[in-house]
């Protein structure tokens, strides 16, 4: 992997970095927690991992990664899988351009790669979807290679052991690590010293009243040797949330419901989801805005309570209402789906409105 000169301004841990890896390494053996992508080396499993863990709580993924291994237990049966139905097994679990890149990688390995992972970085950091971290990741767990790891839990881990309010720059980081792992005492227990670091901002070294009793470096942490673990890092700024609105029209026939395929390339591109418009509509403005935007006749029935999702910094508001149908929708465009129907993935704010219809949306035949 190619590396940044060193520069004059580097950090350097507090104690030498064999002694200060050891103490990880030997912390994280002794109060890992037992999760199944730890129960193997397969580079495969430890990769879906990885990207499912991205932005996603570990009680989460799970299911999901069990889930998913069952349905494709191998990442040839990944590449040959159909994309729709990837996506459908991904639903859920949110970010799903994380599940599109995940497809994407799983081809590009079976067809440049013969269905093997590479077990060089250059190799692996050319694929759809793997980036400096997941490319470390895999090198480091799955294959033992001495290479460093850095996300938010091993950012807040430094920073708090290096005593700095503001922190560094990620190149900064990047390079404390690389010296530390191609130390030659450490080079073996790679594996060991990045998931430590990782379960240590997991378990002990939280973002507001870490259990600095338990942490193995509580020694050779300035912010704890100076009190300051809680001022350390500093706040971010948060970025500002966006909230949208949505008026949906629920229609059913028997088991299944109305719905069309996203594809206006906005967030949830690919679902498939209830007839929407934007903004809070009723009664006629209701009725004009969905025959103009979907051609379709509504006769509005029940209103339902506001269902609300939240995907990243975008807060949306759906205001969704059961309604009988004037006329056919067009074929091209809309389907009559049962929620649990493979093939047609859906978002879970899909559910959480079926859950207010509770199974007694009037029938959209009844006229």
């Amino acid at each position: 992997m190619p590396k940044p000169a060193a520069s004059a301004r580097d950090l350097s841990l507090p104690v030498p970095p064999a002694e200060w890896a050891r103490w990880v390494a030997d912390w994280y053996v002794r109060h890992r927690r037992d999760l199944p992508w730890r129960r193997t080396r397969d580079p495969y499993a430890v990769w879906l991992s990885e990207i499912m863990l991205q932005q996603t709580q570990v009680k989460t993924v799970i299911p999901y990664f069990e889930r998913f291994l069952a349905a494709y237990p191998t990442i040839e049966e990944l590449a040959a899988a159909d994309p729709v139905e990837v996506l459908d097994l991904w639903a859920g679990l949110g970010y799903y351009r994380r599940a599109r890149n995940l497809h994407a990688c799983a081809r590009a390995i079976k067809e440049r790669h013969g269905g093997r992972f590479p077990e060089d970085f250059a190799g692996l950091i050319e694929l759809p979807g793997i980036g400096r971290y997941s490319a470390g990741a895999v090198l480091s767990i799955a294959f033992g290679k001495p290479y460093p790891i850095v996300d938010g839990n091993i950012r807040r881990v430094l920073c708090r052991c290096l005593g700095l309010r503001e922190p560094p720059s990620e190149p900064k980081l990047w390079r404390l690590l690389e010296r530390v792992v191609e130390h030659p005492d450490v080079a073996s227990r790679v594996s060991e010293l990045n998931q430590g670091l990782m379960e240590l901002g997991a378990l002990v070294c939280h973002p507001r009243n870490p259990e600095c009793g338990a942490c193995p470096l509580g020694e050779c942490c300035t912010a704890r040797v100076r009190g300051i673990q809680n001022e350390i890092p500093a706040p971010g700024r948060a970025r500002r949330s966006e909230t949208h609105h949505y008026t949906v029209a629920v229609a059913r026939r028997g088991d299944t419901f109305l719905m069309s395929r996203n594809n206006d390339g906005s967030f949830l591109k690919g679902f498939w989801e209830f007839p929407k418009v934007a903004g809070r509509l009723r009664g006629k403005g209701m009725i004009e805005a969905f025959a103009e935007t979907h051609g379709l006749r509504l006769r509005p029935l029940r209103r339902l309570d506001v269902v609300r999702h939240q995907i990243t910094f975008r807060s949306l508001r759906f205001h969704p209402g059961t309604v009988a149908l004037e006329n056919e929708p067009d074929s091209l465009v809309f389907r009559w789906i049962r929620l649990d129907e493979p093939g047609y993935p859906k978002s879970a704010y899909v559910r959480k409105i079926a859950d207010r219809v509770s199974g007694r949306a009037p029938d959209a035949s009844d006229r």
